[in-house]
């Protein structure tokens, strides 16, 4: 062969031992994503997985937005509460007016007319006696009805006596407020569990990152082998472009790797309300972080009984229901009578003084019964068993789905944890085969096929338990959020 040398960017080199190559090719499974993971992020230490989810789950329970609200929501409701227990309590309101009038309505008293007779009659008579007159004329009179300065200053105290929308109000706005405090528990387990789950997509990608980027060195090294054997004329020149095809092949899966991991970083950053660009810490799964704990070890029925009473969604139900009983007994309330005492306190006239004709006090018992109201008070009666029944069949509804998913999630982690057993024996069969192949290769004795197809096997076996562990811990929070424990009581602020 006395075609040309070809330089394929890759700088020419000794040719690397057989004993080099075992150990590229060892560096496997999790020292892959510890040291890799390291080297990729310019890390010199790594974080326990626990710690890391932690803290991420601490950050997000702290600042993300939509957790916020649920809580501003729950703030409300409890104000709303208050509100309704202060109606129990007497209210007082002070009231002052101060009138200047000019015209308006008048009222006339024909004084002069009723009089005037009369005097003159009697002036009549003692004209005929010799005497003078005596009597005056008066003039007719005209009263303004409206006064023309006018004040009246008051305290009215208004105190219920027996009033049955009351307590159901009261026990209406309670139910509310457990319930908005379910849905905010709710609200923090998911969250929670799509933290954990985000973050370990996350390791997912770096840890793909990794192994891809030490597959594009064996790449690198075989395209500069097969130069090698090509220039000292011991190989067909095809052999360089398959080699350089699967290179490129591996530096186009890196960028995807690459961008994937971007993404995932982003979205775990924003569950927690910070820049997409901040780092995240870098943790290695440990055998401890894949087993079960304690009570998960229970059987399924088990473990289905304690979601249905750990699971905020249902304690939610619940006080939905709760709250349709209490609006049951408001609607009720309308057909009985209301009973209230109302003092009012104060002074009037035209000036202000305290005097006994400027003071008074008037003090009334009310009592207040609706006759008819077109059938409202029934319909609103019938609304609220409708929404007793309705808030009953959902609770059953989610009961029978919280128990789907714990049936689920704990079959789904035992598949999980079977299937990484067999991605641990994959990895290492492809390991050896690898192995032999590229001795072969260095020999001269194997083919380009033969090596690309293992060292595809090899990238996708380490890919795959990588891929393997990480779905068994995504699995394991699935359970944990089935059982509501994606997040303990004391991780909340």
């Amino acid at each position: 062969m006395n075609a040309a040398p070809r330089n394929f960017s890759r700088p020419m080199g000794r040719q690397p031992s057989s004993r080099w190559m075992a150990v590229l090719v060892g560096c496997l499974g999790m020292a892959a994503l510890t040291s890799g993971s390291a080297r990729a992020t310019g890390a010199d230490t790594t974080t326990p997985l626990a710690k890391a989810t932690a803290q991420l789950v601490a950050d997000a329970l702290q600042a993300n937005q939509g957790l916020l609200a649920e809580r501003a929501v729950v703030a409300r409701r409890l104000a709303e509460l208050d509100r309704a227990r202060a109606r129990y309590l007497p209210s007082l309101d002070f009231q002052s007016r101060y009138t200047r009038a000019d015209g308006g309505r008048t009222i006339e008293f024909p004084l002069g007319d009723l009089l005037n007779p009369v005097y003159a009659a009697l002036d009549a008579q003692l004209v005929a006696q010799g005497r003078p007159p005596q009597f005056p004329r008066v003039e007719n009179q005209q009263f303004n009805f409206f006064r023309t300065r006018e004040q009246e200053t008051t305290l009215n105290l208004t105190q219920p006596l027996y009033d049955a929308r009351l307590g159901a109000g009261r026990d209406a706005a309670d139910a509310e407020l457990l319930a908005s405090q379910a849905a905010t528990r709710a609200y923090e387990q998911r969250l929670a569990r799509d933290m954990k789950q985000a973050y370990f997509q996350w390791l997912r990608a770096r840890a793909g990152v990794v192994v891809v980027g030490e597959t594009q060195q064996l790449a690198a090294e075989n395209l500069r082998i097969n130069d090698s054997l090509f220039r000292a004329g011991k190989v067909t020149e095809d052999r360089v472009f398959r080699a350089r095809a699967d290179l490129l092949e591996v530096e186009q899966q890196l960028l995807s790797l690459n961008n994937s991991a971007g993404q995932l970083q982003a979205y775990v950053n924003t569950l927690r309300s910070q820049p997409g660009t901040n780092a995240l810490p870098e943790a290695i799964p440990t055998p401890e972080d894949l087993a079960l704990a304690e009570k998960r070890e229970l059987g399924t029925s088990t473990l289905q009984e304690i979601a249905l009473g750990a699971r905020a969604e249902l304690q939610q139900l619940d006080a939905a229901m709760a709250g349709a009983r209490a609006s049951g007994r408001a609607a009720r309330a309308a057909f009985k009578p209301q009973v209230g005492l109302q003092v009012t306190s104060g002074i009037q006239g035209a000036s202000y003084g305290f005097s006994a004709d400027e003071r008074f006090v008037l003090a009334s018992v009310v009592v207040k019964f609706n006759l008819f109201s077109g059938g409202a008070d029934r319909a609103a009666l019938a609304a609220s068993s409708a929404r007793l029944d309705e808030a009953h069949a959902r609770r059953e509804e989610t009961a029978f789905l919280v128990r789907l998913e714990v049936q689920q999630a704990v079959e789904d982690y035992l598949v999980q944890r079977a299937a990484l057993r067999t991605a641990e024996e994959r990895v290492v069969a492809a390991q050896g085969a690898f192995r032999i192949v590229a001795r072969k290769r260095d020999l001269g004795s194997a083919n380009q096929a033969e090596f690309i197809d293992a060292r595809r096997t090899l990238t996708e076996a380490r890919l795959n338990i990588d891929n393997t562990r990480l779905a068994a811990l995504a699995a394991l929070t699935q359970l944990d959020y089935a059982l509501g424990l994606a997040v303990s009581k004391e991780a909340t602020p």
